[in-house]
């Protein structure tokens, strides 16, 4: 019954569109006395694309594989994702889709950023620090402990050289990455007991990934980064004290308050986290003038979508973290002095190592210089 039900609806919308464009020219008669006019011409394929549901119209000559890091039903970055694939269909009147298709289906999550730099897919949708373990710079663009908000990050991406160095460091390696959507800072975290001082995160079980994971190692927590399915269990068991994930809006469909009643909201480990769309790079030098303008537009207004719907969201999901009894909690001074010197010493030491992750860490720092004296002469 559902089919024939679909079968209806489909035939219908069809009737509609060919009775408008093929049948009804050929019903108009000509009055008598009146001057003869020419039939209207049917719409090009590109309007019909406005006309008919997406299912109906031919496959474009450019489709995009696109893998995303995100479950569709991920606060935001989910939303982003499918945003994508809708999108730069309607803008391009349906010559041009990218396909969304859910973490796993083209490839491990894990694997994403080094399929797109072999050409296996053809893009992704990821933080930007995805590709770290190639270039460890690009820990560096996903967001930082102790780092710049949205406006001072996107300041120092387009107009104090940030940009550049990251697409240098992509294209090295075959990606180009575009700035496709900025999340809200991420939470200090949950935690089974109060913290007081530094020595409250000694040799305790925290999950936890990236550069806040191995600052909060340098203190002395045993950090590890288990699958969702282990982490709960974990959790419920008593074998994991503390949990590092994401921002208020998408911690709190997580669940983590049955077990950890002290959230400490403050976004110390990552001042924010820059998704992008990452194409392989012989796939983005195919695309023409038009293609690239649509995809770079697309990107633009995605940064516009999250940084608005990241923040507004945030108030209501501690509403509800707070009404499942869990409390909010702020970092004693003291514990935030220590996490920002393990983040001092950590950065340090990385940028030893590592010629580029100095390159940009030096870059950031310098502007930030310039627009910490902006930023004090000029917020109330």
């Amino acid at each position: 019954m559902r089919n024939i039900v679909i079968g209806l609806i489909i035939g219908t919308v069809v009737g509609i569109v060919i009775g408008a464009t093929v049948i009804a020219p050929r019903l108009q008669r000509t009055a008598p006395g009146a001057a003869a006019t020419t039939p209207a011409s049917p719409p090009p394929p590109a309007d019909l694309a406005k006309q008919l549901p997406r299912v109906l119209v031919p496959r474009p000559d450019l489709s995009i594989k696109m893998a995303s890091a995100f479950p569709p039903d991920t606060p935001v970055a989910g939303e982003l994702a499918r945003r994508i694939d809708a999108r730069i269909w309607e803008i391009s009147h349906g010559q041009f889709e990218i396909r969304s298709f859910p973490p796993g289906a083209l490839v491990p999550p894990a694997d994403v950023y080094d399929a797109v730099a072999a050409g296996s897919i053809d893009a992704a949708f990821a933080p930007a620090q995805a590709g770290a373990g190639r270039a460890p710079a690009l820990a560096l663009f996903g967001g930082i402990p102790f780092g710049p908000g949205a406006d001072e990050f996107l300041a120092w991406l387009e107009f104090g050289g940030g940009g550049p160095l990251f697409q240098e460091i992509n294209q090295h390696h075959g990606v180009h990455a575009l700035v496709c959507g900025l999340l809200p800072p991420s939470a200090f975290g949950w935690f089974r007991r109060e913290l007081q001082s530094p020595q409250d995160l000694r040799d305790i079980r925290v999950n936890a990934s990236g550069l806040p994971g191995q600052m909060l190692a340098r203190l002395g927590s045993q950090v590890v980064d288990l699958p969702m399915g282990e982490l709960l269990l974990a959790i419920e068991q008593g074998s994991v004290d503390g949990v590092v994930w994401g921002s208020p809006l998408l911690d709190e469909p997580m669940g983590f308050g049955a077990w950890l009643k002290n959230y400490y909201p403050q976004g110390w480990g990552q001042s924010l986290t820059l998704l992008s769309l990452m194409i392989n790079q012989k796939k983005w030098q195919s695309l023409n003038v038009m293609q690239r303008t649509q995809v770079e537009t697309l990107c633009g207004d995605n940064v516009r979508q999250s940084i608005a719907e990241g923040e507004a969201g945030q108030f209501r999901a501690l509403q509800q973290i707070y009404s499942g009894g869990v409390r909010l909690q702020r970092l004693p001074p003291a514990v935030r002095d220590a996490l920002e010197r393990a983040w001092q010493q950590l950065a340090q030491q990385k940028g030893s190592e590592d010629a580029q992750f100095r390159q940009v860490w030096q870059s950031l720092g310098a502007f930030r210089g310039e627009f910490a004296v902006w930023r004090e002469l000029s917020r109330p």
